[in-house]
């Protein structure tokens, strides 16, 4: 009896045994779950970004989720879904942040659960991650700063460094809007016969920047030039022109070099946009998610190159 005893006890432990290496291989055969959370994907441009971190998805071999909020001004929305990748314990979160300071408490939660934080886009608030107690694994993006200062000496080159000018902001307080316009009045400041007589947010959005630059036309219809802070914005100025009767008299340049701002630039509509490379910026976000998963080193910050893009470069890409 005690024989049997001591193989039945032996046979059970064989069993355990089996079952938890089994375990432990199923749960090492399984892809790393990888949560990019976006601003919106109704915006070409974070179309772009999630594309790049799908193509290092499936390279890499990466499970991605993909979520986003409803509109670029969603905040509270974009919070919860950080807060539910938090919950579901993904291996690392890949955010292009609404808002630069509004996010960190809840990324400070997923930080304290373990999970890894690659920002894109963005920048998160140094001083609120700071306080908080937020560190942040990589940020990947382009230079806001420059590329201002990129479009802003190109619209200058265009009026001959001279006239009136206004800007069309991104959200206030949002980084990447806070460098494009920082470089956009650094390069004005370079040229004393421009003035820049109106510098007034339009939210990212199509349709108030409609609404906004049509009231800055009527205030000022001697304007000769205008920086944009996105494409979506620069098109709804546009369109605030044509209805004007302005068309030919307004220089345009703006940023992200999204297709339909590629179509106004051929057409004579714009006359430059600022690529920033959204695609790689996903690719890489997802890349270094992945490193930061593996428990490999990665630098602080990973800057995309920028590039003007005007019609002589779009024709000759033709």
């Amino acid at each position: 009896m005690r024989e049997a005893g001591r193989r039945l006890v032996l046979g059970l432990l064989i069993v355990a045994l089996t079952l938890m290496v089994g375990g432990s291989a199923l749960a090492a055969s399984q892809p790393p779950r990888v949560a990019l959370i976006m601003k919106t994907l109704t915006n070409p441009f974070f179309l772009s970004m999630e594309e790049g971190a799908r193509n290092a998805a499936a390279e890499l071999g990466v499970r991605l989720e993909v979520v986003a909020a409803e509109r670029e001004t969603s905040i509270t929305q974009q919070i919860a879904l950080i807060e539910d990748m938090t919950t579901r314990r993904v291996d690392a979160i890949v955010i292009a942040p609404i808002d630069s300071k509004a996010v960190v408490p809840a990324l400070s939660q997923a930080k304290r659960a373990g999970i890894p934080v690659v920002n894109l886009d963005n920048r998160i608030d140094p001083i609120a991650a700071q306080e908080s107690g937020l560190q942040v694994d990589i940020f990947i993006s382009a230079d806001n700063d420059i590329g201002g200062r990129l479009a802003g000496a190109y619209l200058a080159a265009l009026m001959g460094g001279g006239g009136k000018v206004a800007m069309l902001e991104g959200i206030p307080g949002v980084e990447n809007a806070e460098g494009r316009k920082r470089g956009f009045l650094t390069a004005m400041s370079l040229f004393p016969d421009i003035r820049v007589v109106a510098s007034q947010t339009a939210n990212w959005q199509t349709e108030e920047a409609l609404n906004v630059f049509t009231n800055i036309l009527q205030a000022h219809p001697d304007l000769d030039g205008l920086f944009a802070a996105n494409d979506m914005m620069a098109l709804g100025a546009i369109q605030a022109i044509e209805a004007a009767g302005k068309m030919g008299k307004v220089y345009v340049t703006s940023y992200d070099n999204l297709e339909a701002a590629q179509a106004a630039i051929l057409e004579g509509k714009m006359h430059a946009t600022i690529e920033q490379n959204p695609a790689l910026m996903g690719y890489y976000g997802v890349k270094f998610a992945l490193d930061l998963i593996q428990g490999r080193s990665v630098p602080s910050e990973y800057m995309v190159p920028l590039q003007v893009v005007d019609r002589a470069l779009l024709e000759r890409k033709r």
